[in-house]
């Protein structure tokens, strides 16, 4: 019985244990007290430029005990705020808390964070080429700011590292109660995503011959519409005094028409004075506009889509051939909540191009191009290289141009009829020609000369930078143009442009050839003049005098 009770007891002890050890069982070693030691990387996306000073701010912070854990959160002191750091929201049927920061407290914590308040805040930084920055936070909640950009609009955003608790089916949930060592729990990172506006402006020419928008052909007095388009920054309301303009200069070549000004707002015209001003400064030349908009507008009209649209005529002054006619839009903009820094620019610049026979290539100072000469029926034009030597050239000729429409009939537009006479060298000069094809005709020829009535046919065609074959030369520039005059070209110019200042550097001349149309001197009639004529006249003139003394002589007798 002893030896029963021995083992009995025995059992129950080794029972007593087995149950003291289900009861309490080892500590989970993933458990552990939330201390302030606690971090976790947390990021902000979708920075999308190099060189930028990202620093995020903290203002909500996490509180500990020493023996409880984590306690909750609490403002940073600071901010100055007071009022309930949380608010219940409703989600999937069930209420959860959420920060009680909304867009207007972002932009006041941002200012304090501007201004030193919030201390140095923690540096963000990104991997090479990566739109991402990341820092490692301690829990709490932070105001991210992005500065130093040179064109685009950053919005102060919000990250934040919180406690969530395992288990509760979704560990995104924000935790506010306490949690100790006896709890699993884990860190879990809000990511902040840029509201960022980046303004570009973009100049188009409104349906172009040229199928290029950037850049076309146009004969002078001919009309130029144009389209400006550009979209409104959405800016947050730290921003207090945010500018927007638009402004356009064209060279003096082109003659803008104030009467043709819209302004637009997704199709929607805008009224002058209550949405946008035009700059008084601006007014006082026929060559530019400037397109203020009101702060009221700007506010209330967050990434509005908005167009100008105007139109100018090429007038007298207009360069020829590689002179360019350009026109180029400036949008103007605030890219700091200070309104006393300078507002950012970005500019967008159309080309215009009229061409001339026998003209200068490219500016005053170039040279003359060789295309078309009038000689007599002895006369030479011969090629030497880029040489032309003329013969026997004919003067005082003249000659229209006349441009031809896509059907083939002749422009009954006067600005498209041209008319020259041959210079002494024997050079023929049309000029404010756009591309396409001509006929030439002689209508009055030198004195002493034949009318040529051949019509020549002239065929003036063109080549634009799209932007995309070499990146480094403006969208629009002319790359390089022909002459054609009978079927044969006589010239073709290619410029280069320089990289850096995009402009001309060299224009080289291929299949350089010359038209020569010749004249034939009028046939010569025979002479009627000589000596025996001279006889027969005096002999007729004797004759006569002679029958009138008999014809008086007869009458006396007769009377007597």
């Amino acid at each position: 019985m002893k030896k029963f009770l021995a083992m009995l007891l025995a059992l129950v002890m080794v029972m007593g244990m087995s149950v003291t050890v289900f009861a309490e069982p080892d500590p989970d070693t993933t458990k552990k007290m939330p201390t302030s030691g606690d971090e976790l990387a947390a990021s902000v996306n979708d920075i999308k430029q190099a060189g930028v000073t990202v620093t995020a701010y903290k203002v909500v912070e996490a509180n500990y005990d020493a023996e409880r854990g984590f306690t909750g959160y609490s403002w940073v002191k600071e901010t100055g705020y007071t009022k309930d750091l949380f608010i219940n929201v409703e989600k999937d049927g069930k209420t959860t808390k959420t920060l009680n920061i909304d867009e207007a407290s972002i932009i006041k914590l941002a200012n304090m964070a501007k201004v030193g308040t919030l201390g140095n805040g923690v540096p963000m930084t990104a991997a090479a080429g990566s739109t991402t920055y990341s820092a490692i936070l301690k829990a709490g909640s932070y105001v991210v700011l992005v500065t130093g950009s040179n064109d685009i609009i950053y919005n102060p955003m919000l990250v934040g590292v919180y406690y969530t608790l395992q288990g509760t089916g979704d560990n995104n949930t924000l935790e506010t109660e306490e949690i100790s060592a006896l709890d699993s729990w884990d860190l879990f990172a809000t990511d902040g995503f840029v509201k960022s506006s980046e303004p570009g402006v973009t100049k188009e020419i409104v349906n172009p011959g040229s199928n290029n928008d950037h850049g076309d052909d146009v004969a002078i007095g001919d009309t130029v519409s144009f389209k400006i388009s550009t979209t409104m920054p959405s800016y947050s309301d730290e921003y207090t005094a945010p500018k927007f303009n638009v402004s356009d200069t064209i060279s003096k070549g082109l003659t803008y028409k104030d009467d043709t000004l819209v302004v637009k707002a997704g199709g929607t015209e805008l009224t002058k004075g209550t949405d946008y001003t035009l700059d008084p400064a601006f007014a006082s030349t026929a060559r530019t506009f400037k397109v203020n908009f009101t702060q009221t507008y700007i506010e209330n009209n967050k990434n509005a889509e908005i167009t100008i649209e105007y139109s100018a005529i090429l007038n007298s002054e207009a360069g020829i051939n590689y002179d360019a006619n350009t026109n180029k839009a400036t949008l103007e903009y605030s890219n700091n909540p200070d309104p006393e820094v300078d507002l950012k620019t970005k500019d967008d610049t159309t080309y215009h191009y009229t061409f001339g026979i026998d003209a200068k290539l490219n500016g005053s100072n170039s040279n003359t191009t060789q295309e078309l000469y009038k000689l007599d029926e002895n006369g030479t034009a011969i090629v030497n290289g880029e040489t032309v030597t003329v013969t026997n050239p004919l003067p005082g000729a003249k000659f229209t141009l006349q441009k031809k429409n896509e059907d083939g009939s002749l422009d009954t537009d006067p600005k498209h009829k041209y008319e020259a006479v041959s210079a002494d060298d024997g050079s023929l000069n049309f000029e404010g020609l756009d591309a396409g094809t001509y006929v030439l005709v002689e209508t009055e020829a030198p004195k002493g000369y034949s009318l040529d009535p051949t019509e020549h046919t002239v065929v003036i065609s063109a080549t634009y930078y799209d932007g995309t074959e070499d990146k480094k030369v403006d969208k629009g520039r002319l790359k390089s143009y022909t002459i054609k005059i009978d079927g044969e070209v006589t010239s073709t110019y290619t410029a280069t442009y320089d990289s850096t200042t995009n402009t001309i550097t060299t224009i080289d001349k291929t299949e350089l050839g010359v038209t020569g149309i010749k004249n034939t001197k009028l046939a010569s009639l025979p002479s009627t003049g000589g000596i025996g004529t001279t006889i027969f006249t005096f002999g007729g003139c004797a004759i006569m005098i002679i029958a009138a003394g008999l014809y008086f002589a007869t009458r006396r007798k007769s009377a007597k």
